[in-house]
């Protein structure tokens, strides 16, 4: 009895604290900048040695104040992040741009990770795709 009694009362802590996790959001979506991101992993497919490796990301804001992007990093020095330093109004969006230099060849996998003042603080981006040796042109 006592079991079935304490099962009762985690199960229904656990779904208030869900509750209250999803009105937490929805409150601070609705009275802070909040960043909608269009992709959580941007796949470049399959590029040549050399290529240009450019690439882009959109976040909007959702919120209600606007954001500023603080910084933007990346864990390798082969993705190179640029974005813009102006605030993001409410319901603005903004490109983020990168590249990745196609020098060394072979998949690759690399976090992007945006620090802003919105409510997530920081937002992370997965970056793919695969570098193959260039076509040999026939002179």
């Amino acid at each position: 009895m006592n079991t079935i009694l304490i099962f009762i009362l985690i199960s229904g802590l656990s779904l208030f604290s869900a509750e209250k996790q999803r009105e937490d959001q929805s409150f601070w979506r609705y009275s802070q900048p909040y960043i909608v991101i269009d992709q959580a992993v941007k796949d470049m497919g399959i590029m040549e040695q050399g290529a240009r490796g450019n690439g882009e990301i959109r976040l909007r804001n959702d919120g209600a104040r606007e954001f500023l992007i603080g910084s933007v990093r990346s864990a390798c020095g082969l993705m190179i992040p640029s974005w813009p330093p102006e605030p993001v109004a409410p319901g603005e969006e903004v490109i983020l741009r990168f590249r990745y230099d196609t020098s060394r060849l072979g998949p690759f996998e690399r976090k992007v990770v945006i620090h802003t003042n919105a409510y997530q603080k920081t937002v992370v981006i997965t970056v793919k795709g695969e570098v193959i040796p260039a076509a040999k042109s026939d002179d």
